[in-house]
């Protein structure tokens, strides 16, 4: 509890020090920000061409698309070191980590926070609120359904963690993990953002098993959505979240054990 706490004060303090700074913090979350609204919009005027992609409407792929930029938002938002953990590999930072007397994920994750991030995650929400009213209107998302999506939309952010530990912690052995987040992370994340059901039957299952990025929201949101699925994968979704990230921390705490410091 001790260490939770102390965490929680470096955040504070972290984010004092970047709201020192007003402008670039509102510049850069309306940056980040207009990423997703300007990517969705191309997505959006191309759905308008058809009237379904792999049976799927514009507002339909909208809960899968915001609900994947807030999880990703969010933990971008309040992981920023440890996204950036190959520095620590290459440049001995990691050493400094190791003479303190708190967990080192903590230290490591209470060093920064980056709240423009947070612009990202806004307007995801923005974006699945639009595309919830519009399905709750037409009688095709009820009202749990939009309070299940909000609320996976925040315990998905626990799979992106898992996976940057799991990411992060190849650093303890190979060092340079630069391009791997673009498989671990970016490819996975960005594919979680349409039906699965467009890709083929074998990444459809590395996206829901190795890499379980469909349980963010398309698993659930397919079921909520009458489309197929059962009850039960209601509760699977934020189980896998869960199970997932301390199956990376578990993986992040094996290669500490075996770290054996810059430059040996």
């Amino acid at each position: 509890m001790t260490a939770v706490v102390l965490y929680l004060r470096c955040v504070r303090a972290a984010l004092r020090a970047k709201m020192q700074y007003k402008t670039d913090f509102v510049m850069g979350s309306l940056f980040y920000g207009m990423l997703t609204v300007a990517d969705f919009v191309m997505l959006a005027a191309i759905l308008t061409r058809f009237p379904s992609v792999a049976g799927w409407n514009v507002y339909e792929v909208g809960l899968l698309y915001g609900m994947s930029w807030i999880a990703m938002g969010l933990y971008r938002a309040f992981a920023p070191e440890l996204h950036e953990f190959e520095r620590y590999m290459v440049q001995g930072e990691f050493d400094v980590l190791l003479l303190r007397p708190w967990p080192t994920l903590l230290t490591l994750l209470g060093r920064n926070v980056d709240p423009a991030r947070l612009g990202a995650a806004f307007q995801g929400a923005v974006i699945l609120a639009i595309s919830a009213k519009t399905l709750f209107e037409t009688g095709t998302l009820d009202a749990f359904g939009v309070v299940y999506v909000a609320a996976a939309s925040v315990v998905g952010t626990l799979i992106p963690l898992g996976l940057s530990l799991m990411t992060a912690a190849v650093g303890f052995w190979a060092v340079r993990i630069g391009e791997l987040y673009t498989f671990m992370m970016y490819a996975p994340v960005t594919a979680s953002q349409y039906p699965l059901t467009v890709y083929p039957r074998w990444l459809r299952a590395l996206l829901t098993s190795v890499l379980p990025v469909g349980f963010i929201n398309f698993v659930p949101v397919r079921y909520l959505l009458g489309k197929s699925g059962d009850p039960w994968v209601l509760w699977l979704s934020p189980l896998v979240a869960v199970g997932f990230c301390g199956l990376g921390y578990a993986f992040w705490r094996f290669g500490e054990r075996h770290y054996q410091s810059t430059g040996s």
